[in-house]
């Protein structure tokens, strides 16, 4: 009896410490995310004491994309030109790492940068009813690629319509496709431009906080000269450098909209450049 009840006594004690220590490590939790906040408010008075308006919910409360790598696999390319060629396919290597796959439907080619055009020869691909939007999407998700649409220009069936990649729900700044449409039907995919493979993740995201991003924003745009008083939006974002051999890269960028201009930060670095919306090829060291 009394052995049990020395038993009960220790399982008490030992429930009793694991509380203890999960309250400890929760308690410590909460002041390094309270020290977090408190800091990137502070980053943002120092935005505002600067002359610089920006709203509390524009700014990011944590750095949550993670660096990504993506290889080409030629078996997975030559699928998916199958898919969206509607057949079996021939393949043409055009030297460069250039490959042009084909059939009686048309022909997409790709390049290991990740440019690629396609060209439909017979009335493939029919809106059918449906939005030049929801078609598009469509079509790029045979792909696999997940988009969202930059400029709609597509009217009664005929236009063209700009989408940008999207990678884990973050765009691909540059990234993007242009479908063209005529008669309510697709014909072409031109100044395209993809993730080749599919995107590896890095354990952990970029090692800087909020704060710090915002205080290298305002000092590389207090270097770069230019003249704004407000921060519209900060949009986490990712741009794709590619090697000319191995893995391409996915770099994490705030994507930083003003009342003047639209800016692409590298919140690790603090490099900031000047965005005009065109998509740039970047060559990785």
């Amino acid at each position: 009896m009394e052995g049990a009840k020395l038993k009960n006594i220790i399982i008490i004690i030992l429930l009793l410490l694991n509380l203890f220590l999960l309250l400890l490590v929760g308690s410590r939790r909460l002041e390094d995310v309270q020290s977090v906040e408190s800091a990137r408010k502070s980053a943002i008075e120092v935005l505002r004491a600067g002359g610089v308006s920006v709203a509390d919910e524009v700014v990011p409360h944590s750095m949550t994309l993670r660096p990504a790598q993506a290889e080409r696999d030629l078996a997975r390319e030559q699928a998916l030109a199958a898919v969206l060629l509607g057949g079996a396919v021939k393949v043409e290597a055009r030297g460069g790492e250039v490959y042009r796959y084909s059939n009686a439907n048309g022909q997409v080619q790709f390049h290991s940068t990740g440019e690629f055009w396609a060209q439909f020869e017979s009335q493939l691909y029919p809106l059918s009813g449906r939005t030049a939007r929801e078609h598009g999407a469509w079509v790029l998700s045979r792909l696999e690629v997940d988009s969202a649409v930059l400029e709609d220009g597509v009217e009664q069936g005929n236009g063209q319509i700009t989408f940008r990649q999207t990678v884990d729900g973050a765009p691909v700044l540059d990234c993007q496709a242009t479908l063209h449409y005529t008669d309510g039907q697709l014909t072409r995919i031109s100044n395209a431009r993809w993730v080749v493979g599919r995107p590896s993740f890095s354990d952990e995201a970029a090692n800087v906080t909020v704060a710090t991003a915002l205080v290298r924003l305002l000092n590389a745009m207090k270097e770069l000269g230019d003249v704004y008083n407000r921060v519209d939006a900060i949009t986490p974002s990712y741009t794709l450098a590619v090697t000319m051999s191995g893995p391409a890269r996915l770099n994490p960028v705030w994507h930083v909209r003003t009342d003047t201009g639209e800016y692409q930060l590298d919140p690790v670095t603090g490099a900031l450049s000047r965005w005009d919306g065109a998509a740039a090829m970047v060559l990785a060291d």
